[in-house]
């Protein structure tokens, strides 16, 4: 059984290496089976002796919830980032175009862009630049790359668009200023997505609720009934 399924652009983009992550998971296994042992003895000491399929149930069940729980939690943390890297690269994609509209090159406006934010993705957007100038390469060569390496999509949408659209001219500025909507569409439909979810999540304590207040209310009535019968 595969307790640990890994995705190196998660890996890549959450900044954790696949060794850290299995070493968790045995840990978490096995200190899941350490503790079912112990709650088994303490359930026969007590008098209640489970049967052999019951433990080995418990055992396997537990060591599977625990030792998968790295990978989940990785899963959900590179969702979180490519979150992030989307809404900075659309911030990113504006304040290009400000630079862009204003006279600035191409050049010069991705530089001073990637100066003019502050974190982990602007960081990275900074990196990628600073390679590419290094290495004589396109900028959206590397932006392409780092797309490609954490899994952001986006990014290698943008890259592959502007090139079609060429290095220079007004097309490459409408194509960012296309890109940018997009960005922000898609943001907000997944924020209206999590905004319905959570509130469906918040009706159901309601429902459970108002069955126990029906149970607790009817209860009397239906005793009352039966005892008649």
């Amino acid at each position: 059984m595969k307790l640990v399924s890994l995705n190196q652009a998660d890996l890549a983009i959450v900044g954790v290496t696949q060794e850290q992550i299995v070493t968790q998971a045995i840990t978490r296994a096995l200190a899941a089976c350490a503790g079912s042992i112990i709650a088994i003895f303490i359930l026969s000491r007590c008098g209640y002796a489970p049967t052999l399929v019951m433990m080995i149930a418990g055992v396997t069940g537990s060591a599977v919830a625990f030792g998968t729980s790295p990978s989940r939690r990785l899963r959900k943390s590179a969702e979180l980032r490519r979150l992030d890297m989307e809404s900075a690269l659309a911030g990113y994609l504006d304040l290009v175009n400000v630079l862009l509209a204003g006279g600035a090159g191409m050049e010069t406006a991705l530089l001073a862009a990637a100066e003019a934010g502050d974190g982990w993705c602007f960081e990275l957007f900074r990196v990628a630049l600073t390679r590419a100038r290094q290495s004589r390469l396109s900028f959206w060569n590397q932006f392409r790359e780092l797309g490609d390496d954490f899994g952001v999509a986006s990014l290698v949408e943008v890259a592959q668009s502007v090139q079609l659209a060429g290095e220079h001219g007004s097309r490459v500025r409408t194509s960012l200023v296309a890109k940018a909507s997009a960005l922000r569409a898609r943001q907000m439909a997944t924020i209206e997505y999590s905004a319905q979810q959570s509130t469906e999540k918040m009706g159901i304590p309601m429902v459970m609720l108002f069955i126990g207040f029906i149970l607790l209310v009817g209860y009397p009535a239906f005793a009352s009934t039966i005892g008649v019968l």
